[in-house]
């Protein structure tokens, strides 16, 4: 017993020393190992079996933290429809694999509850995370000058179109940097009037993602600068509605820039307007054979439509569908391939079950956005906005089940539950003294 009151003890005492600091330090170090994703996949698992084992040798007191009950409603809605599919998996381990993810998910949480940051640690926080992006975009940005980034990767070759600029995130760049946008709108809306050369970095990151040529992470920007300036609209009332607008018209003119300017980047946008006209071909070429790819997986759900093929199962599943295509090249057979349709990857993995659990999540996870929203609570809001974007139901680049998506998405819920919650943990653990 006394060896578990001296491990509660070291963990209380090292979040409380984080929460002292002037910047939430930790939450910079997260980040920027999200750049080197192989370590916050290691940081991942260390957390879940660090409150696995608080949890048994605290006798579940570990567990009872407020946000606690919210967030494992929001991973029972993953969780649930993920264990339903296994029971027919077409591939039963890969599918109990992903669901024990899930679960490290969850116990990893309660410590990022814990350690959300303090209101007084948020406004330098985010200057800090700006910079991040800012290397990163730079970085992006020196690759395609120069055909080599800072970092050392050379430029992603042997695309139809040209190549891919990847920084050092490899070929998610441009989603990653646009799902971590917000921190950036959130940074101009607590600084933007103090520190104006700050406006400065949005041209610049949109700039990288544009270079990117990921024409959903272009939109997926928009609509996190839409999104941040409506609640900046909504927040602060008409009176700066300029600065909002201003915040749309910097991101979308950062994304014009390449289109002008690099041929590449030009060329893959202009298949979009080339094949809409065309035939079935020209508009799968201008949409990167993503219709291919919604049709198979369309069928594969019809297939089985109550509880899917498992988790990551549509892959092998519309295989047989893909390679009876006369559209879909014989050589990206090779490769297995998501649906690339966030909504439609899950009805493929996990039937009409999966879709209801999806819907309900989405549901609670706007619902806080808005409630945050109202009680001033913008480092909850901005968290909750960033798991957002990463499921987005129209998601047509990253897979919902990739551990790029989650190892970003649920410590954002938890940290936004954490700084939702914060009055009220805080009161339960000055009473009862336990982390």
């Amino acid at each position: 017993m006394a060896t578990n009151r001296g491990v509660g003890v070291i963990v209380a005492t090292w979040i409380q020393r984080s929460q002292q600091t002037a910047v939430a330090w930790w939450i910079v170090g997260f980040v920027f190992l999200y750049g080197v994703l192989s370590a916050v996949q290691l940081l991942l698992w260390l957390s879940a079996l660090l409150s696995l084992s608080l949890w048994i040798m605290t006798r579940g007191r570990w567990g009872r933290i407020h946000g606690a009950k919210t967030y494992f409603l929001l991973i029972g809605c993953w969780l649930v429809p993920g264990l339903l599919s296994a029971i027919g998996a077409i591939d039963v381990e890969r599918a109990l694999s992903i669901n024990a993810r899930f679960i490290a998910y969850g116990l990893a949480g309660l410590a990022f509850i814990r350690l959300a940051p303090r209101p007084e640690q948020w406004p330098n926080t985010v200057l800090w995370l700006v910079a991040l992006l800012m290397a990163w975009s730079i970085d992006g940005i020196v690759q395609e000058w120069r055909g080599i980034s800072l970092s050392g990767y050379p430029l992603f070759t042997g695309l139809p179109e040209g190549h891919k600029v990847t920084g050092s995130m490899g070929l998610d760049y441009g989603p990653q940097l646009a799902v971590l946008s917000p921190f950036l709108f959130e940074a101009l809306r607590l600084h933007g009037r103090r520190l104006p050369w700050l406006w400065l970095a949005l041209p610049i990151l949109a700039t990288a993602i544009s270079l990117s040529a990921s024409r959903y992470s272009a939109l997926l920007l928009l609509a996190s600068a839409i999104v941040s300036a409506s609640l900046w609209i909504k927040r602060r009332g008409t009176r700066d509605s300029s600065l909002a607008a201003l915040i749309v018209v910097l991101a979308l003119g950062g994304l014009v820039l390449p289109v002008a300017i690099a041929p590449h980047v030009g060329e893959r946008f202009a298949l979009i307007a080339g094949g809409m006209g065309g035939d079935a071909q020209a508009i799968n070429v201008a949409l990167a054979f993503r219709p291919e790819l919604w049709s198979a997986a369309w069928d594969v759900f019809c297939g089985e439509w109550l509880a899917g093929v498992g988790l990551r199962g549509s892959a092998q599943a519309m295989l047989p569908a893909l390679s009876a295509s006369s559209i879909f090249p014989e050589v990206m057979l090779q490769r297995p391939w998501h649906p690339h349709l966030g909504v439609l990857e899950i009805a493929a993995d996990t039937g009409i079950v999966g879709v209801i659990g999806y819907g309900l999540f989405f549901l609670i996870l706007l619902r806080l956005m808005l409630r945050c929203e109202d009680e001033s609570q913008s480092s909850a809001t901005v968290f909750f906005t960033i798991a957002a974007l990463a499921l987005f139901p129209l998601s047509s680049a990253l897979s919902m089940y990739s551990f790029p998506t989650g190892s970003l998405a649920w410590p954002a819920i938890a940290l936004g539950l954490g700084a939702y919650f914060a009055p009220r943990a805080g009161a339960d653990m000055a009473r009862s003294g336990s982390p």
